[in-house]
Formats: structure tokens, C-alpha cells, sequence
């Protein structure tokens, strides 16, 4: 677990998660989705997740130009950093609560930037990323409160929330529930509170702290049965 000073530390440079819009082109958004369907054509190592995701690691194409671009243009947002982990996804079923932590657990970590690249069904709706105020220091990890032996692929199991930093009782409402939260049992829940919900528009890059909790909505009920994205996590060097 992280030492109170490295947690310290690791707040100074805390801030609300943001979107930048239009951060890539469609023509950067087809090469990339390129990269991820030739990659299934040709048995590259896709990792098929129990949890349902269909991955595939980023950082064998790290030297293409697009890519490349991608990168520097991140650095110019939030800075130098260092990439700990970077992978394209495929899922259809909604992401549940966790965060986007390494289990190095470098004094350093810092953001992760998610860039959604299309989603499929009702595309005349948008799916949504929702961030909850509190955050989670110790690696990176899956919240089930009051659960036991839910299946991870690789994320820690968090059954009891008394490490997760800044626990509200009470917060998520029915309202909220059904509006956000329908894929998620409504225990795991327990003592979080909504902090902002942002539009995964096609192109746009979010960028938030790695540390802090997220989950995605329940698109399912959007009509959009499916999406890929890219998530790049990253820690100061």
C-alpha cells in the first residue's frame, strides 16, 4: 500500500476530469481502428478478458506516426509523463466501478486519457463516463462492496470500501441509480457520490486522475450495444 506521503503527493496534482473535444480526426480514428481489426485478422494477441473486454496492448505499435502524434499531443496537455500501461478495448457490456492504477505503485502515478474511437447500435446516442469523488491509493482494483469472489481478469476484488478515500454515505440516489447505474448491483454503491458524467463523443480525449473511481453508464439502455475506445495511463517520470 502507499505510504500517507506518497499519497500526498500523488494529490498535488489532482484535478477535475475533463474532455477535450475533437482531439483527434476521423481520419486518426480510422487508422486507429484499423490497427485494432487487422490486429484480429492477423492472430495478433488480442486478450479476451473473462469480464468481457476484447484488448489489445498499444505499445507494439508505439512507433506509428499516428500514434506517435497521439502522444506528443497528450504531452503538451498534461505535461511529461510516462506511460504505464496503453491499450485499445472492445466491449459490449458497460464498464463497472474501478480504477486505472498499476500495481508497481509508483509515487508518480498520474493520468489516464480515454479516447473514444466509435461505439455501435444507436448512434444517435452517446455513452457516458461517470466519475465518483472518491479515490482508491493501493493498485489498481474492481469495487464490490459487501460482495465476495466476483471474477476479475486482473484488478484487485474490493469488497470492503475502508480504504477507498472519502467515502459519503447516501449519495447515489434511485434517481441516479436508474438514471447511470442499472448494470451495477446497487450495494457496490455503497458510500460513493457522483462527482461528473461526460459524453464519450467519438474523438474527444477525457482525461482524469488514475487513482480516482469510474465506472462507464449502462449504454446497453442507450440502444448502443457496443464501443471501443483507447485508454493510455500514465505516471510522472
Amino acid at each position: 500500500m502507499r505510504t500517507p506521503e506518497q499519497i500526498s503527493e500523488i494529490e498535488k496534482t489532482f484535478e477535475d476530469p475533463y474532455v477535450i473535444l475533437n482531439f483527434i480526426s476521423e481520419e486518426e480514428i480510422q487508422h486507429l481502428i484499423a490497427i485494432y481489426k487487422n490486429a484480429d485478422s492477423k492472430n495478433s494477441p488480442l486478450v479476451y478478458k473473462n469480464t468481457g473486454p476484447v484488448t489489445l496492448d498499444l505499445l507494439p505499435y508505439i512507433n506509428d506516426v499516428v500514434i506517435d502524434t497521439i502522444l506528443k499531443k497528450i504531452k503538451t496537455i498534461i505535461g511529461d509523463y510516462e506511460i504505464t500501461a496503453a491499450f485499445f478495448f472492445k466491449t459490449d457490456y458497460p464498464h463497472i466501478v474501478h480504477n486505472d492504477d498499476t500495481f508497481e505503485l509508483p509515487s508518480g502515478v498520474f493520468k489516464a486519457i480515454n479516447i473514444p474511437l466509435n461505439f455501435y447500435g444507436n448512434t444517435e446516442s452517446v455513452p457516458k463516463l461517470c466519475f465518483f469523488d472518491q479515490c482508491y491509493f493501493h493498485g489498481p482494483a474492481k469495487f464490490f462492496y459487501g460482495d465476495n469472489n466476483v471474477p476479475t481478469y486482473y484488478n484487485t476484488q474490493i469488497y470492503d470500501y475502508a480504504d477507498v478515500e472519502n467515502i459519503i454515505e447516501g449519495s447515489i440516489n434511485t434517481e441516479l441509480y436508474q438514471k447511470y447505474f442499472t448494470h451495477l448491483k446497487p450495494a457496490w454503491l455503497n458510500g460513493l457520490s457522483l462527482k461528473s458524467v461526460i459524453d464519450q463523443h467519438k474523438g474527444s480525449a477525457i482525461i482524469f486522475d488514475s487513482v480516482r473511481l469510474h465506472c462507464s453508464n449502462d449504454f446497453r439502455r442507450q440502444g448502443i450495444k457496443s464501443k471501443i475506445a483507447l485508454s493510455i495511463f500514465t505516471k510522472r517520470p
